[in-house]
């Protein structure tokens, strides 16, 4: 509508709308600019109190109510109006009736046409001829003069231009020639009247223009005379095609509207479209195009083409003038040039014949546009105006919103059908009554379950209360009356209601009540739904229980809970605030947390850490009382987010800890006392074990050299005795040691992989002997599913069952003692095994099993007991079960035996080829002899680790040895005494070994004990040299047992071999560089630490790896120096260092590559030193984070 009013502004027509009151609704821009007013001055204003002068207002008034009361017009009407500047305009105004959907008259419209100038030309013309011909020339009505025989004797100017005839055309007209074909007979019938002297005051006919454009005018005519007899017809007309055009274009506009609901389809409807406008413009050539825009195409849903019978067929969106159209939202005037112009320009694309003319325009729904109206034609390039683009505009909104109206009412159509199935497919009962509750509809679902409960027959007609019957309780039923009677009110309703079943139990419903509708607003039925909620109302009773479980908990919390907003403000608190902080809940709820810390920063600390981790556990801070008392309290908080994770609240559980802390420190006091106690008990106990250790030693060492050299039997016996209560009194302090460590938390488990079977067997064997010293059958028996390699600490496992086995052959003096180990339980890897130790011996008391497990108890108090110990043993033993993951436990029946059982928890071990190794390794060291007598040995060597480790190597198989730490000591000590082996490293300060070696040699002579070389030097041709420089044979570091165990019998006593230069035929190992996995990976030779464990223990091990750290990080500081002021030879003694201890030391990667830098530098290649110096430093880093675990966990 708004372009129509555009439209006649456009063509200086002025638009009034007019409601039954004659206030204005509207008036067009025209209107406005007409008048001199501003709309909101005539808006909501009378019509006639502001246009029309008083002296005519009731006269014209008057005709306006009759004519609206008998709705019936006039064809025009000619009326004065007063515009603002109180001028008077005359206006020929075409007046319609608006109505409503029923076709009731609600205002009018009125179109009006300047007649200004014609009345004043008229009233002049009467006054002038010559102006009056003037007049003609100049009027923009059309006058003309024609003889009886329909020629053109004159016509005016405004005639020649409106119709496009020039003066020669003109001479060969006739009036049959211009007029339209279907308005001839009609203007001829006209004609003939008027020559026979009838009155035709009005004509209305349509003349052609010379392009055959039609021309409606409407005028007057009238008849000249002579002698009687007409000569001549004058007529004034004026065009009214525009006229024409706007009520046809409204018609148009009306119809197309009421076609999206006459129309049976969407086919039906663009056919009628084209149709409808077919009769204001050319639709020769038409279609109608709708973008898909979720495919992204154009379909041309109806196509009436000239050139094509075949319809246009569907195509992706592209560059076509229908697309061009839809992407600027305008509609479009288009002669072939313009066309062609949008071609050149890239804009367009041409998809078959270019038309002469053509007229496009968006259909467009709000800012949506859903496609393209267009018209067009190939053959006339005047077949469309400009203005006619308007005309397409303005019907292609009233177009675009029919089609949209018809999808829309074929999906509802699709919609209720897809509801109708909703209805009946779905689990809710569905019905509605009308106003005297009966059935009106109902589905499927409640027609089965009023069937089901009550045996009726729900049919329409039938009242709702008759069919329920007894399903329904007396006070629902009242509920059910009272909704439907709110509903029948207008009101919708929504209750529960519990029905009862045939079978007794009940469920329940959520029923709602809406009234139905109807267009006129009223309504008869009202609809139902019921819904099963049973569980739901299940659910609901719970949760009131549970509600009121968790008020009464929230009431009776004893712990402050609260709930603030992100700035402090409580939003929540639990009645516990008074017990905690002497706060009535009305009091906190006005208080902002920040009042309550005692400490400045608390709250913002715990607020970062909740910014950081949304929740914070364990927070310790203190608050004030209402008395501004501190008290220390325990938080657990946490932010509360919104559906955008952003945090809105905190909530939170306060703990008052007060009491606790007091009572904690008091126990850290007692603590620390009982720490000092401890610590002062253990230092006396480490201090008496290492002093009374170090008298043993001495003792245990010369009841050995008693030993060998015992002159009779009865010094033999001496011995013996000596011998056993040294060990017995050695046994304890191991003991006291022990539970020293386990007291303090200090003794730790070093679990590795065994194997469980060979653990039994060597515990079989250590007691064997004195089993069979008794006369004691000693056995073992392992159950099949028992694993046989675990992980576990072996020594603790073994301590624990060497101390039950060894009191069970101490207390049974005929008889058996046996062994049995079992699995008993666990998943997967993880076993739990049991361990029974069984004697046939004196038995224990059920009050004295009481008494077991205890420190330095035995059930033998008295002065003449039978049996010996500390009660120590086996406290140690529950004490190390326990650390297995474990328990320990006795059965025994005293006179028959006891059997001593503990557990523990291992898994399957899978490093099997590891644990053989270990074994094999263990089985050597075992294995080599001891030397009698025993060689004295001098041990040339610069670095304390090698020493360390040479000298336990050489304890081992019963050598004694002096030790020298460079070349000058080592002719020192051999001057002075005499060895029968010297080991001499070949690289030392001071003195290096081949010079220490030459001398000796010179100095003794003959004497010269045998010089062996023990150096980290590998390769063949350094073998060679050594031997060629007077040393008589070479040991490779890191050296083995069995190497030094055949060094020693080669050049000791009978053993000694007559190849003497064995050594130089060996073949060292070769130097092989390391890949950059091997650089990167952590290489310890474990063999090499279970051998070093097995020399001297864990601690000893752990010693020889922390002083190489130690050492090594000083050396390799010095070396990287040099290394940065690229002084390579200046760390060939560092290097060479390094690599003779890492290799004694089982530091594979460190040895190579130091290894690898010395040999490059002897060579003089230099390219990779710095980078390979970096591969040492980072494996040396790499040994030193690891390797404590490492051996400890091994």
């Amino acid at each position: 509508m708004h372009q129509f009013r555009s439209f006649l502004s456009q063509v200086n027509l002025a638009y009034v709308s007019m409601d039954l009151d004659l206030q204005v609704l509207y008036v067009n821009d025209y209107f406005l600019q007409y008048t001199g007013y501003k709309r909101e001055e005539v808006v909501g204003k009378n019509y006639y109190e502001m246009f029309v002068s008083e002296k005519e207002r009731p006269a014209r008034i008057q005709e306006i109510r009759k004519a609206l009361q008998n709705q019936s017009l006039r064809s025009y009407y000619e009326w004065d109006l007063i515009t603002k500047s109180q001028s008077v305009k005359i206006l020929r105004w075409n007046i319609m009736f608006e109505m409503d959907a029923e076709g009731k008259v609600i205002g009018v419209t009125a179109v009006g046409k300047d007649m200004t100038d014609k009345r004043i030309a008229m009233e002049a013309l009467k006054d002038n001829k010559i102006r009056l011909q003037d007049l003609f020339d100049n009027a923009h009505d059309l006058i003309q003069n024609i003889s009886t025989d329909n020629k053109f004797i004159f016509v005016n100017r405004a005639w020649k231009e409106k119709l496009g005839y020039n003066d020669f055309d003109i001479e060969n007209l006739t009036l049959n020639d211009i007029v339209h074909p279907y308005y001839k007979a009609k203007l001829i019938y006209q004609l003939r009247n008027l020559y026979k002297g009838d009155d035709v005051n009005k004509i209305e006919t349509v003349f052609l223009t010379k392009s055959g454009k039609p021309i409606h005018l409407i005028g007057s005519i009238n008849c000249s005379w002579q002698d009687g007899k007409p000569i001549a017809t004058r007529a004034i007309l004026h065009d009214i095609t525009d006229r024409i055009k706007a009520e046809r274009l409204q018609k148009v506009y009306y119809s197309i509207a009421n076609l999206a609901i006459s129309s049976k389809d969407l086919p039906s409807l663009y056919s009628a479209i084209h149709r409808e406008l077919s009769k204001i413009i050319e639709t020769h050539n038409f279609y109608i195009a709708l973008f898909d825009e979720e495919k992204d195409l154009i379909n041309f849903v109806y196509y009436v083409d000239q050139l094509s019978s075949v319809p246009a067929a569907p195509r992706p969106f592209s560059k076509g003038m229908t697309e061009y159209i839809i992407k600027t939202g305008k509609p479009l005037y288009a002669t072939k040039t313009d066309f062609m112009e949008l071609v050149e320009n890239g804009k367009v694309e041409v998809n078959g014949v270019v038309p002469e003319v053509m007229l496009s325009s968006p259909l467009s729904i709000g800012e949506r546009i859903i496609g393209v109206i267009a018209v067009r034609d190939y053959k006339n390039p005047e077949a469309y105006v400009n203005t006619d683009i308007e005309i397409l505009h303005f019907i292609s909104n009233q177009v675009a919103l029919a089609i949209e109206r018809k999808r829309n009412e074929e999906q509802i159509n699709i919609q209720n059908a897809r509801l109708k199935a909703i209805f009946e497919s779905g689990t809710h009962l569905m019905w509605s009554v009308n106003r005297h509750y009966q059935l009106t509809s109902f589905n499927q679902n409640f027609y089965n379950e009023i069937h089901s409960w009550t045996g009726n027959l729900p049919t329409p007609g039938v009242k709702l209360n008759a069919i329920v019957g007894e399903t329904i309780s007396q006070n629902y039923f009242q509920l059910m009356k009272e909704t439907y009677e709110s509903a029948f009110a207008g009101q919708p309703q929504q209750f529960e209601i519990e029905l009862h079943q045939p079978d007794g139990s009940s469920v329940w419903r959520e029923v709602l009540l809406n009234p139905i509708y109807l267009d006129d607003g009223t309504f008869e039925d009202v609809s139902a739904i019921a819904l099963d909620i049973t569980e739901k109302k299940i659910s609901q009773i719970g949760l009131a229980v549970n509600e009121e479980k968790f008020r009464q908990i929230f009431e009776s919390f004893q712990d402050l809970y609260y709930k603030t907003s992100m700035e402090g403000d409580f939003q929540l608190i639990s009645p516990s605030v008074q017990e905690v902080l002497g706060y009535s809940s009305s009091e906190a709820m006005l208080l902002n947390s920040n009042q309550l810390y005692a400490r400045p920063g608390d709250r913002e600390e715990l607020l970062r850490m909740l910014n950081n981790q949304k929740s914070v556990r364990n927070f310790e801070t203190a608050l004030l009382t209402r008395d501004q008392q501190e008290i220390e309290v325990l938080i657990n908080s946490r932010l509360i987010l919104n559906a955008d994770k952003e945090p809105i609240a905190i909530e939170g559980v306060a703990r008052d800890i007060t009491e606790l802390k007091d009572t904690q420190r008091e126990l850290i006091r007692a603590k620390e006392v009982a720490e000092n106690s401890l610590q002062v008990k253990n230092q006396f106990l480490a201090n008496m074990s290492h002093e009374l250790r170090t008298p043993m030693n001495g003792i245990i060492g010369m009841i050995d050299v008693l030993h060998h050299t015992a002159g009779d039997a009865e010094q033999v016996d001496y011995i013996e005795t000596l011998r056993k209560s040294s060990d017995a009194l050695l046994d304890i302090l191991n003991d006291i040691l022990d539970l020293s460590k386990i007291q303090a938390g200090k003794l730790q488990l070093h679990e590795t992989g065994i194997d469980l079977f060979y653990a039994l067997e060597r515990t079989h064997a250590l007691f064997s002997n004195r089993a069979a010293q008794k006369d004691l059958t000693f056995t073992y028996h392992i159950s099949e599913d028992t694993p046989h390699y675990i992980v576990t600490d072996e020594t603790r496992l073994l301590q624990i069952l060497s101390n039950l086995t060894s009191n069970a052959i101490k207390f049974t003096n005929e008889g058996t003692v046996s062994v049995e180990v079992s699995r008993i339980g666990g998943e997967g890897r993880e076993h739990k095994l049991l361990f029974r130790v069984n004697d046939s011996g004196i038995g224990i008391t059920e009050e004295d099993i009481q008494l077991l497990f205890t420190n330095f108890t035995q059930l033998d108090n008295s002065s003449s007991k039978s049996f010996g110990g500390t009660g120590l043993g086996l406290a140690i033993s529950k004490q190390l079960s326990e650390l297995l993951g474990g328990e320990i436990g006795v059965e025994s029946t005293p006179g028959k035996g006891s059997t001593f059982w503990f557990t523990i928890k291992c898994y399957e071990a899978e490093n099997i080829k590891q644990i053989h190794e270990q074994l094999l390794s263990s089985k050597e060291l075992e294995e080599i002899g001891h030397f009698d007598p025993e060689p004295v040995l001098l041990l040339v060597d610069d670095n304390q680790i090698n020493q360390k480790v040479a000298l336990k190597l050489l304890e081992r198989m019963g050598c004694h040895a002096d030790v020298a730490s460079n070349g000058y000591q080592a002719i020192e000590k051999a001057t002075q005494k005499s060895y029968d082996l010297i080991f001499m490293d070949i690289q030392m300060p001071e003195m290096d070994g081949v010079t220490a070696t030459k001398e000796l040699k010179r100095m003794l002579g003959p004497d010269c004990p045998p010089i062996i070389a023990m150096t980290a030097y590998s390769m063949k041709d350094d073998a060679e040299k050594f031997i060629s420089e007077g040393l008589d044979d070479y040991v490779s570091k890191p050296v083995k047992i069995s190497d030094l165990h055949d060094r020693i019998i080669r050049w000791y006593g009978h053993g000694v071999h007559s190849e003497t230069n064995k050594a130089a035929t060996e073949d060292p190992a070769q130097l092989e560089p390391l890949t950059q996995e091997d650089k990167k990976e952590f290489i310890l030779n474990m063999n090499v630490v279970d051998q070093l464990k097995s020399l001297g223990g864990d601690d000893f091990a752990l010693q020889l790896y922390e002083e190489f750290e130690e050492e090594t990080s000083e050396l390799l500081e010095e070396a990287k120096k040099e290394v940065a002021s690229e002084h390579y030879e200046g760390i060939l003694s560092t290097l060479h260092q390094i690599k003779g201890t890492a290799s004694t030391l089982g530091l594979d990667s460190v040895s190579t590559l130091a290894k690898e830098l010395e040999h490059d530098i002897k060579k003089g290649k230099f390219t990779f030193v710095s980078s390979t110096f970096s591969d040492l430093e980072s494996s040396f880093t790499n040994f030193r984070t690891n390797y404590r675990n490492k051996i400890l966990s091994n």
